[in-house]
């Protein structure tokens, strides 16, 4: 039977065709019950007449099924018309990596991205019993999004079944785009040496496959080449590849180590499993966890567990742990993991070396918390990573307004337990009591975890409810300006109103505590978004770097002040030793990947990107950063379902994330249902303040130019967070917006 545009398969109509294996055809189709377009894979030929394969067909297509994971080509359905089968999967739009790689090698962090989704994807096959038997750059897919999909499981076998099949099963070997009857099954060039000897298989073998891939990608060429496909087996079986020192970018030690030990010739050699091999390519990064020189101890400082009655008091045990921090990056000859990164690990049971593997660190500081009326239990210990030992515990009982000592003594007992001498004084305390009022603390750190939720509204009442009974308590004011600069970058109060009562409480947490890191971060900030007066903000952030050489957050703001600018060569280090001092920082990561957008680089930015979604999947700034490149890289279609379910998290109502969908609508051919949401706006701005930014997005993007300025004219007047870096620099509006009549005017006002 031949299909043509029309056809139905079931409730299936065929569109047009997508290609053609050596199973069968893959046409794309319309799903005329959920009005969705998928992609159906027809059994054709001599696979379609054996009762062998049929069976063996719908097998592996529920068993791949029920896999569910976003690293494997997902399967909806499968059925048959007449004596045609046929299987539903989810309709991709991307590349292969074979076509990828027809332009040449990627770039070791480019690799390093896929190969982790790869084995991610391989470790849930296989946890399922399934070998795949035939990885190589045709059958894995690029999305987009930049999402790996492992395809074509039409080879795959459970281990119990693995070994030389019978002549009768029709066993094919294939050679570019031509097969040969009567060997085993897979792909020369790519199948380990055990499955090229025709022996018996088991899921180390698809790690070799891996291997090959891998090697590929850095090198652009495939590992074991050779002249005939017989020369190629024997280069399998007796010959280990080209070091890799030959790639046109070096790659890192660690990623050399992990390709020979997945191309070992014998599958005892290679890693045991793919969770392993997941787990050695998470521990790899061009830009690694800070490691301590050799002899310098180092800890993170995990959050503590709150094991009061009440379980609304995580924001308490929170608070504890990050004051620890807090105290112990002043401690000098100490490393120590930043906030965000200890707090990913939070509720989860994860191993004590796969933590201090993923953050750099020698020690783990655990702990637990429990208020019980006006009394207060903290409990901890310092456990070594590397053998789980437990080098110090101890637990305090204590009232509540002595947090500020305890705190101080876990401090100072875990710099005694790691031999570090403290320059401190005598009486000098590493955790100074910021407040005598508890009250005013315990109101300060619910205000810490709205602000680290995003909800800058309610962080701000109860800052100012801790400032409302200490006056003098400066940490309030510092957190009091962060929340109002969030709250005027993202919409629902003037920005004007925002920047003014943010740059006072600013002066005034600096006026308190000169010796502060945080209120120059906090000025920087306030210059960054509203005052615009650049040499100001690289003056403040260069203050708290001196201050406080580890704070991550001056690093990240140092890095993006400067890539926004295009001064890629003076952001580049700052964004690494940003993300080096806090890796699992999803802004770190963004701000990293902001470099290579600025430059053009979008493939390369996407992979930081998507490792900030990784690493944090509700927070919005990775989110807008892969929608806006997505839209730069003319793909916005698929960025619509991500940031549509932005739409309902906590920033869902701010109007730049509304503004951005009604971007997103626009480029995907949704002009309707973008003007609607322009019109919304439009409506919101006569109740309340919206950003005229936020209108002009989306004015541009309709091609509405002549009220695009009219907006963007009002933003720079009302100095709207960011206007200069998107009218300047932004490759998405700026592009749209550079070649019209009133654009030199506009420019000239930020100095241009």
């Amino acid at each position: 039977m031949s299909l043509s545009a029309g056809l139905r398969l079931g409730p299936y109509e065929i569109v047009e065709p997508l290609g053609a294996g050596g199973m069968g055809e893959v046409w794309k189709a319309r799903d005329t019950r959920l009005e969705r377009f998928v992609a159906v894979k027809v059994l054709q030929g001599d696979w379609a007449a054996q009762p062998g394969w049929l069976s063996r067909f719908r097998l592996e297509a529920k068993a791949i099924a029920s896999l569910n994971h976003p690293n494997i080509l997902g399967i909806f359905d499968i059925g048959s018309e007449g004596q045609l089968p046929f299987a539903v999967m989810e309709l991709l739009e991307g590349e292969t990596l074979r076509a990828r790689l027809s332009r040449g090698p990627l770039v070791p962090r480019q690799a390093l991205d896929l190969a982790q989704q790869m084995a991610h994807g391989l470790a849930a096959a296989h946890e399922k019993g399934l070998i795949h038997r035939d990885l190589k750059p045709e059958n894995l897919w690029i999305t987009r999004e930049g999402r790996l999909k492992i395809l074509d499981f039409g080879l795959a076998k459970r281990p119990a079944e693995a070994g030389i099949e019978s002549p009768d099963e029709a066993e094919t070997l294939e050679i570019g785009h031509r097969t040969e009857a009567g060997l085993v099954l897979g792909t020369i060039g790519y199948m380990s040496p055990e499955q090229a000897r025709g022996g018996a298989l088991d899921l180390r073998s698809d790690l070799f496959s891996f291997g090959a891939v891998l090697w590929e990608m850095l090198m652009g060429r495939k590992a074991f080449a050779r002249s005939s496909a017989a020369d190629t087996l024997a280069a399998i079986l007796t010959e280990d590849p080209p070091s890799l020192e030959g790639a046109s970018t070096p790659v890192p030690p660690g990623l050399q180590r992990v390709v020979e030990h997945c191309l070992d010739k014998h599958p005892e050699g290679r890693f045991q499993s793919a969770r392993d091999l997941a787990f050695a390519l998470e521990a790899i990064s061009e830009v690694p966890a800070a490691r301590a020189p050799a002899g310098t101890p180092s800890l993170a400082v995990l959050p503590f567990v709150n094991l009061s009655q009440s379980k609304d008091q995580d924001y308490f045990s929170d608070g504890v742990s990050e004051e620890i921090i807090n105290a112990l990056m002043k401690v000098e000859g100490l490393r120590v993991a930043a906030r965000t990164s200890s707090f990913a690990f939070k509720g989860k049971d994860e191993d004590a070396r796969r933590i201090g593997a993923a953050l750099g660190v020698k020690h783990l500081l655990e702990g637990s918390v429990r208020i019980a009326g006006e009394r207060l239990r903290v409990s901890a210990q310092l456990i070594s990573v590397e053998d789980g030992c437990q080098l110090w515990s101890d637990r305090f009982d204590r009232g509540l307004a002595d947090i500020f000592e305890v705190q101080d003594e876990i401090a100072r007992a875990i710099a005694q337990a790691l031999e570090v001498k403290l320059l401190h004084s005598e009486g000098a305390r590493l955790v100074p009591s910021a407040t005598a009022d508890p009250e005013a603390y315990d109101l300060f750190l619910r205000g810490r975890a709205y602000y680290n939720q995003r909800l800058a509204s309610k962080a701000i009442e109860c800052f100012e409810a801790a400032i409302a009974r200490d006056s003098k308590f400066a940490e309030a004011y510092t957190g009091l300006a962060d929340a109002r600069s969030v709250q005027g970058y993202y919409g629902g109060v003037h920005t004007l109103e925002a920047h003014a009562k943010a740059r006072e409480a600013a002066e005034m947490a600096r006026r308190l505590d000169p010796a502060a890191a945080g209120p120059h971060v906090s000025m920087a900030i306030l210059e960054h978004y509203y005052g615009w007066d650049f040499l100001k903000e690289e003056a403040e952030l260069a203050a708290a770097i001196r201050i406080n050489p580890n704070l991550s957050t001056a690093h990240y703001w140092m890095g993006i002040l400067f890539s926004l600018r295009g001064m890629e060569g003076k952001a580049l280090p700052f964004a690494q030793r940003s993300v080096e001092l806090d890796p699992l920082n999803p802004n770190a990561l963004v701000g990293l990947g902001l470099i290579h957008y600025g430059a053009g680089r979008h493939e390369e930015a996407m992979v930081f990107f998507n490792r900030a979604h990784a690493a944090e999947p509700a927070a919005l700034l990775p989110m807008t950063a892969i929608a806006r490149c997505r839209i730069v890289m003319g793909s916005p279609e698929a960025a619509v379902e991500m940031m549509e379910g932005s739409m309902q998290g906590p920033g869902g109502a701010s109007t730049i994330v509304q503004g951005l969908m009604a971007c997103l609508y626009a480029e995907s051919g949704r002009k309707d249902e973008a003007r609607r949401m322009l019109a919304a706006l439009r409506d919101a701005a006569t109740r309340a303040y919206v950003a005229p930014l936020h209108m002009g997005f989306v004015e541009a993007h309709l091609g509405d130019l002549d009220a695009a300025f009219d907006s963007f004219e009002k933003a720079v007047d009302d100095r709207n967070a960011l206007a200069w870096h998107y009218l300047l620099y932004d490759p998405d509006i700026h592009v749209r917006i550079r070649d019209h009549a009133r654009y030199p005017a506009l420019a000239q006002r930020f100095g241009c």
